[in-house]
C-alpha cells in the first residue's frame, strides 16, 4: 500500500471527526456561548452549572430515544436532527432556494455525525457516547474553568457563531 492512500484516509478520518465535534449530537450543545447559556439554564439564572447541563442532556436523550432502547438508533437521531432543522429553517429569512439547499447539505451529514459519534460503531448511540459529546460542548464555553457556563467566561474567537 502506497503512502498517498494512508495519508488520504487519514485525511478523511480527521475532517469527519473534526465535522463531528463541530455539529455535536442529537439537540447538539449550541458553539455560540449566549445561545447556549439560553439553551440549557433550566432556572434562568444566567448560569448553566454542571448538574444542570447533565440534567438537561439526560432530556434530550430520553426525548430523542422514543423507543426507550437506552441507545439512539439512526432513525432516531435522524429525525430529532431534522425537526430541530425544519425549525430552524421554517424561523430564517433565507429564500426557498437556499433553504432547500442548506436542508440538503445538513441531512447528508447526519449520516457523517451519527457514524462518529457512534465510536463503539454498535449501530446506536449510547447514553455515554452522547455525554461525551456534550460534555465536550461544556468544557468548550466554560473558559474560565469555574464549573459553570455564564455571561463571565470569555468567549474564544472560534466560539461566535
Amino acid at each position: 500500500m502506497s503512502e498517498r492512500p494512508v495519508m488520504k484516509t487519514r485525511t478523511l478520518l480527521t475532517a469527519a471527526v473534526a465535522l463531528s465535534l463541530i455539529a455535536g449530537a442529537a439537540h447538539a450543545a449550541s458553539h455560540a456561548r449566549d445561545i447556549f447559556i439560553k439553551e440549557q439554564d433550566q432556572n434562568g439564572d444566567g448560569f448553566v452549572t454542571k448538574d444542570e447541563y447533565a440534567a438537561t442532556r439526560a432530556i434530550q436523550f430520553a426525548k430523542t430515544d422514543t423507543d426507550n432502547s437506552g441507545a439512539l438508533s439512526q432513525a432516531e437521531y435522524v429525525a430529532e436532527f431534522k425537526a430541530r432543522l425544519e425549525a430552524k429553517l421554517t424561523a430564517s429569512d433565507m429564500t426557498p432556494e437556499k433553504k432547500a439547499e442548506e436542508r440538503m447539505r445538513q441531512m447528508r451529514q447526519t449520516d457523517v455525525r451519527f457514524g462518529v459519534l457512534d465510536s463503539d460503531k454498535s449501530g446506536g448511540i449510547t447514553k455515554a457516547e452522547f455525554d461525551y459529546s456534550g460534555w465536550r460542548m461544556f468544557v468548550t464555553h466554560d473558559t474560565n474553568t469555574d464549573g459553570a457556563v455564564s455571561a463571565a467566561d470569555p468567549i474564544k474567537s472560534d466560539q461566535t457563531t
